[in-house]
């Protein structure tokens, strides 16, 4: 007898703190039925029970939305890809193009990130891509983003300057430069003029970007993955 009232005293504490008779059930050892029979005729129960209800109803329908959202991302980018596959018909056409997303392959952002972007430190090549991404992904210019990484030896001035004429990109989009603290000798001579990260987040474009990689490596012979 004693040991049932204690056991009716944990069971009534949990109960209390809004746990099902699942929950105190299992924590317990007691069968749901001796939980109704203790709990079910008390508001204060019935009403954690409502509790449950809504809170359970909430978790179901956010469950649904989730799924509902990853359906439709999902078909977008398989929309997205049926689209890059169209486009390459065209695209493959124009040398800056191909120039262009060659580049990319090698020195671009592959993850699923949701950004376009290429990261070097030759000038010539990184100013080639700001004319891809212009010309041939139509990034507009609001859009385009650079980032630096420079060593504390480089004056920061005159380096970002240089970046802002080469690239014909507005100070006002470079985002805070990175100071590195030291480099090596050859790091030293190929890094005149720092790191340089040129980008801008686009889902869509990243998407078709590895679907045009993978079709270029097709053209060549060469089989990729669909991504």
């Amino acid at each position: 007898m004693v040991r049932n009232m204690d056991l009716q005293s944990r069971a009534r504490k949990l109960r209390l703190e809004g746990k099902s008779y699942s929950c105190i059930s299992k924590v317990l050892s007691i069968p749901k039925s001796t939980l109704s029979d203790w709990f079910s005729a008390s508001k204060w129960s019935s009403d954690i029970k409502d509790e449950l209800i809504n809170v359970r109803h909430k978790n179901n329908n956010l469950v649904a939305a989730n799924e509902e959202r990853l359906r439709r991302v999902k078909q977008r980018h398989l929309l997205y890809l049926d689209e890059a596959r169209k486009e390459f018909e065209v695209l493959k056409k124009d040398p800056l193009f191909l120039v262009g997303i060659s580049l990319y392959w090698g020195e671009g952002e592959k993850t699923n990130s949701g950004r376009v972007s290429v990261v070097n430190t030759d000038p010539n090549m990184v100013k080639i891509m700001a004319r891809f991404y212009r010309e041939c992904l139509n990034i507009s210019e609001d859009q385009l983003r650079v980032g630096l990484f420079i060593y504390k030896d480089l004056n920061e001035e005159y380096i970002l300057d240089f970046w802002s004429k080469t690239l014909g990109i507005s100070r006002k989009q470079f985002i805070k430069t990175q100071i590195l603290e030291s480099r090596t000798p050859i790091s030293r001579r190929r890094s005149k003029y720092g790191i340089c990260s040129l980008y801008c987040s686009n889902t869509e474009l990243s998407i078709k970007i590895r679907e045009w990689i993978r079709l270029l490596g097709t053209l060549s012979g060469i089989s990729l993955p669909v991504k």
